[in-house]
């Protein structure tokens, strides 16, 4: 969990840094809004690494393991045969879309978007 942390961590600062020279740069606030929400997500995937996961004891964490030591790890459960995450990009690109051209349509984004990550989460049980 220390590498991902750290990984999360400078990516989070390296995006901090962008942010405030692109501000500086170019004067656009979009972007710069952009970059911030970046680099406020890394920041929340870090936090909830460091206080959910910090005993997780993952295989990446110790030095000298080898390939062979990762036998077994349990990593959770995945679908591998489902159209859910085609027709979620689909949701995604109807909601982004809507949000730029008509607000009904980012509804109807939206809609499809939670019933179908309900759908993964269900089947992936």
């Amino acid at each position: 969990m220390m590498i991902a942390l750290r990984l999360f961590l400078s990516s989070a600062a390296f995006t901090a840094v962008l942010g405030t020279s692109y501000w500086f740069v170019a004067h656009d606030p979009a972007g710069t809004v952009l970059l911030g929400f970046m680099t406020a997500a890394l920041l929340v995937i870090a936090a909830y690494m460091f206080v959910a996961e910090r005993n997780a004891g993952l295989f990446a964490d110790n030095e000298n393991a080898a390939p062979a030591d990762a036998h077994g790890e349990r990593i959770g459960v995945f679908v591998l045969h489902s159209p859910a995450p085609f027709w979620i990009g689909v949701a995604v690109a109807g909601l982004m879309l809507g949000l730029i051209v008509a607000p009904a349509a980012a509804g109807l984004g939206l809609i499809a978007l939670c019933f179908l990550g309900a759908l993964m989460i269900v089947r992936s049980r």
